[in-house]
């Protein structure tokens, strides 16, 4: 299991989660770890860290047998739309980036950020 972050690597993941938050309206965002350890966390008031933590590892598990299975290479993305709102996980070898929205509209913006942001990301934990 991973440690808890420095101040510092903490603070630039918050940063860099607030940029892609305002760049594609997401409600929620967190970075966790491949066992569900939540990193970094930002969203609006209400949104259970926990819980979602533990459906981002959750996610990525399903997604990693997914693609497994039916030989689709590494995982890269699992998208979940529902009628007012969707889920993207961006997978990051041992972490992994969860992003919420209730504005459909932006969901392949959303994508394309997440993908962008995600090798900073993956910069600082590694680093």
């Amino acid at each position: 299991m991973i440690r808890e972050l420095e101040d510092e690597k903490k603070t630039k993941l918050l940063r860099i989660l607030r940029d892609i938050s305002r760049e594609c309206s997401l409600g929620a965002i967190a970075v966790v770890s491949f066992e569900g350890q939540e990193l970094a966390f930002f969203a609006e008031k209400g949104t259970d860290q926990v819980i979602m933590s533990a459906l981002a590892s959750a996610l990525n598990a399903a997604g990693q047998k997914t693609v497994s299975q039916i030989k689709c290479g590494n995982l890269d993305q699992v998208i979940i739309k529902g009628t007012e709102g969707f889920v993207i996980l961006q997978n990051l070898d041992n972490f992994i980036v969860l992003a919420a929205s209730k504005e459909i509209y932006s969901l392949a913006l959303a994508m394309n950020v997440l993908g962008k942001y995600g090798k900073n990301v993956y910069q600082i934990l590694t680093s």
